[in-house]
């Protein structure tokens, strides 16, 4: 047997028990893998949604905790919702590197920790952290291997959130349930620890269900108005009418004949009663309200989860690709947001225990990092043109500052690298140019000296050729300004006039003149070298 040095023991106190085995395996609190759920949404009220609020935060987590499970499982909006915000962050690419300036120690403990990881599904894992993004928290219990002298994390199991409780004298202390007042103390080696701050405040109110709840009950109660109202639109009133001097078992008879009519459209009654259709006014519009009550609720859910209402499909009115994009940011943060904490969580809990019981790291800090991939993709194209004019212009533009806005990595002595393709030399000659090139190459070869060619002057040509191009564009902003009543109008119609706005004569005025300005310059360092 492998023993667990004292140093570790000191970090994560005595931990050689969840080094052998799980801690919900020990009887005091086995009974939790043989609890069913309450179901606590069943015959939900603004009362009793109240008490289970209450109840958590006085520490019974349970009530809360079902509910929450209940609220995704019924509620489509919610559930769909929370599974894209946990499964857009599951799909990021992870990678386990050192930290800076490691040592060697340190960068063996990171390939330890990737080789280990290579073997868990890492993408389930970042999913079942995603359950503590409506709970506020989650535990996972993890069990070891031993590979050698080498301990090894295992896949984590989620356990539910019904299992756990907060100790009496701490709300921030999570503790397993048993027999006792206060619960279990977690093993510290044993358990995945995550705490999702979707908002701040202590763990009963830390969860973004506790915004959902509410929305939630008044979305049930909306849905449970119109599945009623369904049941019976379109269906006229029946009204049986029955003599003043009728017997008890005559209106009885007269009752059972109008409720039949209903279901199987035929029914008898007694000679002297009637039975009248009616059709209640405004009837058609009755579900309008129920469906207002609705949509309220699902872009209150949507907002949320995912910051706005366009990427749930729960948008209304008009919609414009702008606003749809503004949306997509606010998602993209609140990504980031969770794949932040994720790693922090990942990196606490498995990385660090993993180093210091393998490799003696004893400081997190020095810990392998976790880390998820959030940037956006890179737009190659854009940053190959614009790098030239760059350096053209003098800036000092490292090469490692390239690789890493590329994400291409730097290669190694012994690796093959891309060579650029050989290219000749285009002839100045035979090309078609402009007469503003023709006269700029003239007056080169006329051997005119610099002066009649002076930067001012270059500038000016330079300017007018622009010109056109620029007075067009401006000619067209100005008359949808005057075509509209407001600056999100005006925004709206530049963006649908923005892909019509030809940008070649802008261009080739600018190619005229960088072209001259080349020559211009070519034929001074001839001069200077006569």
């Amino acid at each position: 047997m492998v023993k667990v040095p004292g140093f570790v023991r000191r970090l994560f106190g005595d931990s050689q028990q969840a080094l052998k085995e799980q801690q919900t395996g020990d009887a005091r609190v086995a009974q939790l893998k043989r609890e069913f759920a309450e179901h606590p949404s069943r015959g939900l009220t603004p009362a009793r949604l109240h008490e289970i609020l209450e109840a958590a935060e006085q520490g019974d987590l349970k009530a809360q905790s079902e509910l929450f499970e209940d609220m995704e499982e019924r509620d489509t909006q919610i559930g769909a919702d929370i599974a894209k915000r946990r499964q857009l962050a599951a799909e990021l690419e992870w990678q386990i590197v050192p930290p800076d300036n490691a040592s060697r120690q340190e960068k063996r403990a990171a390939d330890q920790a990737a080789e280990a990881f290579a073997g868990l599904e890492v993408e389930d894992l970042i999913i079942d952290l995603g359950a503590g993004i409506g709970h506020g928290w989650v535990n996972l219990e993890q069990s070891w291997s031993l590979d050698g002298s080498l301990r090894f994390v295992e896949q984590p199991e989620l356990r539910p959130h019904s299992w756990f409780r907060l100790h009496p004298d701490d709300q921030n202390l999570i503790t397993l349930r048993d027999n006792s007042a206060q619960g279990a103390d977690l093993w510290p080696l044993g358990w995945v620890q995550h705490r999702h701050r979707a908002k701040p405040g202590y763990v009963a109110r830390s969860g973004l269900h506790r915004q959902l709840a509410w929305p939630y009950l008044f979305k049930h109660f909306s849905v449970s108005d119109l599945a009623e109202l369904l049941e019976i639109y379109g269906l006229p009133a029946r009204v049986g009418k029955y003599p003043s001097n009728a017997k008890p078992s005559e209106k009885a008879t007269l009752l059972r004949a109008v409720t039949s009519l209903g279901h199987n459209a035929a029914g008898i009654i007694p000679e002297g009663m009637s039975i009248e259709f009616m059709t209640a006014a405004g009837a058609a519009g009755g579900a309008d309200m129920f469906k207002l009550m609705l949509d309220w609720c699902e872009r209150s859910i949507a907002k949320s989860i995912l910051g706005g209402t366009l990427t749930s499909g729960t948008g209304e009115g008009t919609n414009t690709n702008a606003l749809g994009n503004v949306h997509e940011r606010g998602q993209a943060s609140l990504i980031r947001a969770d794949a932040r904490q994720y790693a922090g969580t990942i990196k606490r809990c498995m990385l660090w225990p993993m180093a210091a019981m393998n490799f003696g790291i004893d400081d997190i800090r020095r810990a392998p990092q976790f880390y998820l991939e959030t940037e956006e993709a890179k737009d190659y194209a854009a940053l190959s043109q614009s790098l030239p004019t760059f350096v053209d212009m003098g800036m000092r533009i490292p090469a490692w500052w390239v690789h890493e806005k590329t994400g291409i990595p730097e290669a190694t002595e012994k690796d093959e690298v891309l060579q650029p393709a050989a290219t000749q030399p285009m002839p100045v000659e035979p090309m078609a140019l402009s007469a503003a090139r023709q006269a700029s190459i003239a007056a080169l070869r006329s051997g005119t000296s610099p002066s009649a060619q002076p930067p001012a002057q270059m500038q000016e040509q330079a300017r007018a050729a622009a010109e056109p191009a620029q007075n067009e564009w401006i000619n067209q902003i100005r008359t949808l300004a005057s075509e509209v009543d407001s600056l999100e109008e005006l925004r709206d119609r530049l963006l649908k006039v923005y892909p019509n706005m030809s940008l070649d004569r802008y261009a080739e005025a600018l190619s005229e003149a960088g072209v001259a300005a080349h020559l211009a310059g070519m034929n001074e360092i001839k001069e200077e070298q006569a």
